[in-house]
């Protein structure tokens, strides 16, 4: 890799991270959170972790929607250009085939 152009990775961007991040809730809400919700997914109940997060009491609804909001606004958006098998070689030796 060259140290001028760092490689861009994509990495999930979790709801319940972004409400510890934004303190809006605690370390210990966030786990207990995402223990009802992975537990309740392996039973075959799945929701989303703002409805777990309303549910035991952590946040009012009308913040986790705001939050919602605010949390797909900033997301950054980026375009993936599907590549076929003729230009998946980098850039640099791209020229020399």
């Amino acid at each position: 890799m060259t140290e001028g152009n760092p490689v861009a990775t994509l990495e999930p961007v979790r709801f319940g991270e972004f409400l510890l991040a934004r303190n809006l809730i605690t370390d210990e809400q966030w786990i207990a959170a995402l223990a009802d919700h992975w537990s309740g997914a392996i039973a075959g109940r799945h929701r989303r972790i703002g409805t777990t997060i309303i549910e035991w009491g952590f946040l009012e609804p009308e913040i986790v929607e705001a939050e919602a909001r605010a949390f797909h606004d900033d997301l950054d958006i980026i375009e993936v250009i599907p590549r076929s098998e003729a230009t998946t070689i980098p850039p640099p030796y791209r020229a020399a085939l």
